[in-house]
């Protein structure tokens, strides 16, 4: 173990000091450095002067903590059962000794305080980190705790992880041509390769890469929500997102301004589009990737998760001839989903159906799709108007993002056009106050709108461990439960890996605009009042909707209350 050492010195100076190398020996390895891409450790290491360990023991020096060699020590079988495989897995921790209300922890990052901060709250003893040897660590960590994960090759992510080089104290990397340098070296690609073959195994919807002050960590948004699954080496971190920017032809020198793009990529057979958008934040680039299977099925009309009778409106709106029809909801809703099989419905050798869409998202037989490039001018507003000109039946719109758009598509809407599009509103008569916002006049809305879905997905309980359970006297009421009438609850299973959900369905609202509903639009009547207009009219709200799945067991009464607000309508 080495002294603490006040105030951070270099590697260099620290191995002179402990007689590791001589002054003469550093110098040379100094001057060699200056002409080459390599690290001072990497230099003394191949000319036999010094060993992984002694990299490890003088960050250690620096750090002012102890050096734990986990190869020789005796490790508290106490202290592991305290600390749970994912912990020890997600951060690289292993736990050695429990004693006296303390917590000896073996770490690659010992000065990150978000594993530390976990463990005292988890344990509720006082952790004390050390720092140890990466791959003597991980070994120790597989030894305790179980198998490790493997790459798509077969190959030890760990063993994958250690050949890659992290010997360096900067968090940067030179000059572009060092990145992209180190994001073609084999390892890096295998990485990469892991962390996306990881994500479309674990069914996640989207990916999120992100810059810790010590750590890049990984989580996955699964069935809606967001799960952490790992955190790697600060030192990957530049290689990693560096690697990803290549991939999705990216300007890999531009690190101050947020970036989009996408990745086309085949995954275990699977073809799937990655759009990737990057955001500067404190400690790096912070990436997020949306995981879009090209080959899924379309899904029918029986298969949007609608009621009977929301169904029967959906379907009555998309055999009208002409006039607009919406679906709201936030990012990542499944409002794409229900206008594809909008159009799957619709689609015969007599119909003439054009997209326009940023990105196409799905591959359609008989579909005339077409894609927007707004980097050389070619937005919605331009693409809508070259469509309008190719004779369509049915005109689908990705998403009303400003008026002018906006304004175009209604116009279609009134000259004997169906179309349908997205748009971000929080319920369906709410699209209206949108629209109103965006500066669409109010007599093309009352005119051409002819209805409004609304919709949310929520995580369905797990078929295989789906169980009855008793309701609350509140949940009784809130539900209006009949005496003897049962909610659901999973507890937890194999299939579901212990979460009692497995995969989402959705709750909608489906708004039919009629006479009176129009009217209120043409006076500008407030959002409560066209609310009330609609459920008048036979609007379920998305509440309700969503309880009786409840009360069916598609989904858990507690779902609904995290998914959905409950203020009175």
């Amino acid at each position: 173990m080495i002294n603490s050492l006040m105030g951070r010195a270099k590697f260099g100076e620290i191995w002179v000091r402990n007689g590791r190398i001589t002054a003469e020996q550093l110098a040379a390895a100094l001057s060699e450095q200056q002409n080459s891409s390599k690290r001072l450790g990497e230099i003394l290491i191949e000319q036999g002067l010094i060993t992984e360990r002694d990299i490890v023991e003088a960050r250690a020096y620096q750090l002012d903590v102890p050096f734990c060699d986990v190869e020789k020590v005796v490790v508290d079988a106490r202290a592991v059962s305290l600390v749970s495989a994912d912990i020890a897995r997600s951060y690289s921790l292993l736990p050695i000794l429990a004693a006296d209300g303390r917590l000896r922890v073996a770490m690659l990052n010992p000065v990150d305080l978000e594993p530390l901060d976990l463990l005292q709250r988890t344990t509720r003893l006082r952790p004390e980190p050390m720092l140890a040897e990466a791959k003597a660590l991980r070994a120790a960590i597989e030894s305790h705790y179980g198998t490790p994960a493997v790459t798509p090759s077969g190959e030890s992510l760990d063993s994958v992880i250690d050949d890659i080089s992290v010997d360096h104290d900067d968090e940067d990397l030179g000059n572009v041509e060092d990145l992209i340098r180190a994001s073609e070296e084999a390892p890096v690609i295998k990485m990469v390769n892991f962390l996306l073959t990881e994500a479309v195994r674990n069914r996640a919807s989207d990916i999120h890469l992100e810059p810790r002050r010590n750590a890049l960590e990984v989580r996955h948004r699964i069935d809606g929500v967001l799960v952490k699954v790992r955190s790697l080496p600060k030192a990957l971190q530049l290689p990693c997102i560096s690697r990803l920017k290549i991939m999705a032809d990216m300007d890999i020198s531009e690190k101050r301004l947020p970036q989009d793009a996408r990745i086309p990529l085949v995954v275990e057979g699977r073809s799937l589009d990655l759009r990737v958008s990057t955001l500067p934040i404190h400690y790096g680039e912070r990436v997020v990737m949306r995981v879009l299977d090209k080959g899924a099925s379309i899904r029918g009309l029986d298969e949007l998760d609608m009621s009977d009778v929301n169904h029967a409106r959906f379907e009555s709106l998309i055999r009208r001839s002409f006039g607009i029809i919406l679906v709201t909801g936030p990012t990542g809703s499944g409002k794409t989903t229900t206008l594809y099989s909008a159009l799957n419905a619709l689609r015969d050798e007599t119909t003439n159906i054009i997209t326009c869409e940023d990105p196409i998202e799905y591959d359609l037989d008989g579909i005339n799709q077409s894609a927007v490039h707004e980097k050389i001018g070619l937005t919605f507003s331009r693409q809508l108007r070259a469509i309008l000109r190719q004779d369509p039946d049915v005109v689908l719109v990705g998403e009303i993002r400003d008026a002018e758009t906006a304004e175009i598509a209604f116009r279609a809407a009134l000259t004997g056009h169906l179309v349908l599009s997205t748009l971000h509103a929080n319920d369906a008569p709410s699209a209206v106050t949108r629209l109103m916002d965006m500066g669409v006049p109010e007599f093309l809305i009352s005119s051409a709108l002819i209805g409004v879905v609304a919709q949310r997905l929520t995580r369905r309980l797990c078929t295989s461990c789906r169980r009855p359970s008793f309701p609350t006297p509140s949940q009784a009421e809130v539900l209006s439960l009949k005496p003897g009438e049962d909610l659901w609850e999973a507890p937890g299973c194999p299939a579901c890996e212990d979460k009692g959900y497995r995969g989402r369905i959705a709750v909608h609202e489906v708004l039919n605009c009629d006479e009176n509903f129009s009217r209120l639009v043409m006076a500008q009547a407030p959002g409560s009042k066209l609310r009330a207009a609609a459920v008048e009219g036979g609007m379920i709200s998305i509440r309700q909707d969503a309880f009786d799945k409840a009360r069916r067991g598609l989904t858990s009464i507690e779902e609904v209350v995290r998914l959905l607000s409950f203020e009175e309508e």
